[in-house]
This record gives C-alpha cells, structure tokens and sequence, in this order.
C-alpha cells in the first residue's frame, strides 16, 4: 500500500522483537485487553537509543485488523501531545501486527482507581492531563481533521512514571472536520459497556460529545475509586449512582473513602459539577472539552489555594536526538537556548556551542519562577555552523504547571518545526526540578525594575538566593572607538550582556539581570566589562 512507505523508517525487525520479549514470554506479559496482550522488552530506537517499551501485539480473533492497525500508526505519527501516548514503532513481518509504544512505568488508570495513596490532588492532576490530551484531539492546532477517539475508558489512560496522563489505543479512532459545529460520522457504534454514550449506541451517530460522556464516566471512576462496571463486585452500575447522588445532593455518599476527607469543599463542587454535565443525556448540553480542562484547573486551584507557586527551576540539558540537518553532508553546531515565559526578570540562558550532530551537553542552569501556573520553559535548538547567521532547527516546551514541586524529572521533549507544528526536528532530554519557596515571604505585586533588590530578599533560598545587577548608565566614555557599547557580566560561569548602545557613549541601559545560587556565595566575583567598538560587529574591551 502507497501510504505504507512513510511510515517504513518506524519498523522494527520481527526478530528484534522476540529477543526483547524471549519470544513472547508469559513473563513478560504486563496486560491483555480486546485486541490481544501486552509486552515489555528493551529494544534499541534509532533515536532514543536502548529504551524500554510496551509491544502491543495484536490478535487477528479479535476482529482488529490492516485498517485499525495502520490507522493507529497514521494517527500516533500525526498527532504528538504531551498527553497522548508516543508510538516508536511496529512490526507487520509475517503476519504480525505489533505497536511499539513508550512505556508507562505505572499502567493504565484502571489499576490505580483505589489506590489509597494517591491522594485527591494527584487524582485532579491525571483528570486535568487527560482532559489536555482529549481537548487537543478535539480541536488540534496544526491540522483540520478532529479525532474522535471513540473508547475512551480509564484502562485506555496511561500514566508514566511520573503520573502523567497518557490516553492511548486509537484503533476505533474516527476523523472528522474540527469545526466548532456538530461534528455526525455515521457508523456502526463500537466501544466499551459502561462508558459508551447511549445515543452513540442507539443511533450510531458519533460526536465528539460522545467522547465527552465517556470522559465523564471516568470522572465519576476517578472520585468514587471504583470502575464504572465491575462483575466482581455487588455495586450497582456508576453512570446511574452518580446522577442520582448529584441530584439528590449526596455525592459525598458515594466518594471513595480514602480522598472523602481530603476533598475540599470548593473543589468537589466544581469537580462534580463539570463531571455530571459530561453525562448529560441531551449532547448539545454537554461541556467542550475546553471547558472541562479550565473547570478541572479551577478544582486544582481550590484543592491546593496555598500552592508555592514561586520558586526555583533547575534545568539540566542532556543531551539533544535524531536531530534534522539541512542537508546530509552539512556541518551541524547546535547548541540550545532556554527561555522561561512570563518573567518579571530576564531569564534566557545559553548551552555552549557543540561540533556534533546529537551532543551531549549535561549543562544545568537556574531559574527565578514567578508563577509555575502560568509560566513555560521554551526550549530552542540553534545551529551555528554558518559564523554570521545562526539557524534555528525547532523549539521544544516545557509547562511548568505539570511539574511535581521537589521531585527530579528526565523528561525526552519533541523538538518542533517552528512554522510547521506536526513535524518534529528531533528530540531533547532534560532533567528539571522545581523547588517552591516558602509561602507568605513572596510579594506579588512588584512590576518595576526597582523591586528586583526587594523580589531577591524576600525570595532568598535557604543557604544560596538571587543576585540582582541593575545596570543603569556609563558616562563619558573616552575615544573615538567607543560608540556603540554594550555591558558583559559574569558570575559563576554565567554570563550575560545589556542591549549595544549604538552611536551612544553616555549610554542609559536601565536593565535588570539576575544570577541565582543554591550555595551561600563564598569568594565568587562578579565581573564587568563594558565592550564596544567603532562599528557593531567588531568590539573592544573599553
């Protein structure tokens, strides 16, 4: 088949396959649904390297066959989103039909529904991911064609090791145009007993507000701590117990025990709300997933209002993959550039320049982080390999809001085209933490640049803190070759300069920098130089 070709570079040998699961061994087996079972194995990606990856290998008994199989590889290779499940691979040689995927270390959601220890905040945070996944399906950004997932179902969210929401299995996926209208693809109604919307089931005409009931019905799973169907259990069937509890005005009856005291008020209210208009039985009453994304952070606002939203971001570049040349034989010197997103001081920081395709880097760098609500990590990869113009080979992000405050990350981000979303330049891995700092010493009301010396005494770490240089003016600058100045600064191996001046030798900068340190500061010296020169390409120290 013609549409096969561009998928060829993501085939993985049969042979390689079995080595990395013994041949299909019991032992390796980690789950088995509707399509077939689920292995794990260590497989070496052209990218990536040895990874570990979950093998889904399908079973032709189960009536999942060429068509849902390569859709899945169209729709997975198309669309790329944090919360949607990453396909590295398949394998169709004799006969078989297996998908290679990231692994999520924790399984799917099903498994985790009573789990005691995860508390109701850590609940909000998968919903809210879940519910990120499903918008953008909903009304992607790069391309006209909606996707209607078609089964969604708490066994088909994954969640990393780092318990963020994956949603995976589209081979019953629909497409359809994204426009803000009804959305009818008529067809025959498949998916799962308990979560499939009955106007789906009884007319067979599919709209994203099928999704949208489903998702619902996971809602409700989520905060009762139970599936919506269970044949081991007694329960009575949790679509209808939902309704009539939020009718009845006694949901609390139904919450699972061990987040019933945990649950705010405020937020059980909004979190219920949005959950039960998801089961409305008219579809046109139904909520966007876009409103159940912002009905799911406002939830999360109201479980955790004393939130350190401040803090510090440490960020270690590691290493970049698999990134794009211009052309095969063109030398490549990347190097990366990260900016954070809705600072109130500057904030961009420089990798060194590497002679090397894919390099390592392992540099780290600070972070001063106003609000870890708001604000985003941008990654950039630039290419010096011509002296006078730097390219840009694409950008990764970062949304600081699903970081966990003090727990260490290695995070593998999608290195995006810049003009065209859906293609990837490649991949780069980071380690970051975030570390808040104590509630009740931030003020949030400084916006001039004459509140950084109060920002740094009031949002001081323990044992290290923020240094603050407010570059304001030189003066009579001597010679004719001294017309177009800028200010270099350098602390720590950091280093930083002011905007160049041009024609201008009583230059007014009026600039901010900031420098941060997690150790007390001990025989360090801040260094200045003021550079410039008769033209703006050619410098000398002043």
């Amino acid at each position: 088949m013609a549409h096969i070709v561009q998928f060829e570079h993501l085939k993985i040998p049969l042979e390689d396959i079995k080595a990395a699961t013994d041949n299909f061994a019991y032992d390796n087996c980690i789950g088995q649904g509707g399509f077939g079972k689920v292995y794990t194995g260590n497989i070496i990606h052209s990218a990536k390297g040895k990874v570990v990856v979950a093998l889904k290998r399908l079973d032709p008994k189960f009536g999942q066959g060429d068509t849902e199989f390569w859709k899945e590889i169209m729709m997975l290779s198309n669309y790329r989103h944090e919360n949607i499940v990453s396909l590295l691979g398949y394998c169709d040689d004799s006969g078989e039909k297996i998908l290679a995927y990231e692994y999520a270390s924790k399984r799917s959601l099903d498994l985790h529904l009573a789990n005691k220890d995860l508390n109701w905040a850590q609940r909000l945070k998968i919903c809210l991911g879940a519910a990120r996944g499903l918008e953008y399906l909903h009304a992607p950004a790069d391309t006209q064609l909606r996707v209607l997932h078609r089964d969604i179902k708490s066994s088909n969210i994954l969640l990393d090791e780092n318990w963020i929401a994956k949603i995976s299995d589209f081979g019953l996926s629909k497409f359809g145009p994204a426009n803000k209208y009804f959305t009818y693809l008529v067809s025959n109604a498949v998916g799962t007993l308990g979560y499939c919307d009955p106007l789906y089931a009884e007319t067979g005409f599919l709209t994203k507000e099928s999704d949208v009931y489903s998702f619902g019905v996971v809602l409700f799973e989520i905060l009762c701590g139970r599936l919506c169907v269970d044949n081991k259990d007694k329960h009575r069937p949790l679509v209808g117990l939902a309704r009539e509890s939020y009718e009845k005005n006694i949901i609390d009856e139904i919450i699972f025990d061990s987040v019933k005291d945990d649950i705010k008020p405020d937020s059980l209210n909004v979190f219920t709300e949005i959950a039960y208009q998801c089961l409305n039985r008219k579809r046109e009453e139904r909520p966007l997933m876009t409103q159940i994304v912002e009905a799911l952070e406002t939830a999360l606002k109201h479980q955790c209002p004393e939130a350190h939203k401040a803090g510090i971001l440490n960020v270690k570049v590691l290493r970049t993959m698999d990134l794009k040349r211009r052309s095969f034989f063109a030398r490549s010197r990347p190097y990366v550039i990260l900016k954070l997103t809705e600072s109130s001081l500057p904030c961009a920081k420089k990798t060194k320049v590497k002679d090397k395709v894919n390099p390592e880097w392992h540099e780290e760098f600070t972070f001063y982080v106003d609000n870890i609500d708001v604000q985003r990590l941008n990654i950039w990869v630039l290419d010096a390999a011509l002296e006078k113009q730097h390219n840009i080979v694409g950008m990764a992000f970062l949304l600081l809001e699903n970081l966990t405050p003090e727990y260490q990350e290695l995070l593998d981000l999608y290195i995006f085209n810049v003009e065209y979303r859906s293609s990837i330049m490649g991949n780069i891995v980071i380690e970051v933490v975030f570390k808040p700092l104590a509630h009740g010493q931030i003020p949030y009301t400084q916006t001039e640049y004459t509140s950084a010396i109060h920002k740094a005494l009031a949002r001081t770490l323990k044992g290290g803190g923020v240094l603050v240089v407010i570059v304001h003016e030189a003066r009579s600058l001597q010679g004719m070759n001294h017309m177009n100045p800028h200010v270099l600064m350098l602390f720590k191996d950091i280093s930083m300069k002011t905007k160049t001046m041009t024609n201008n030798k009583d230059p007014i900068w009026e600039e901010v920098f900031t420098f941060m340190s997690e150790q007390p500061p001990t025989n360090e010296t801040l260094q200045l130089k003021v550079i410039s020169s008769p033209m703006r390409f050619i410098h000398s120290e002043v």
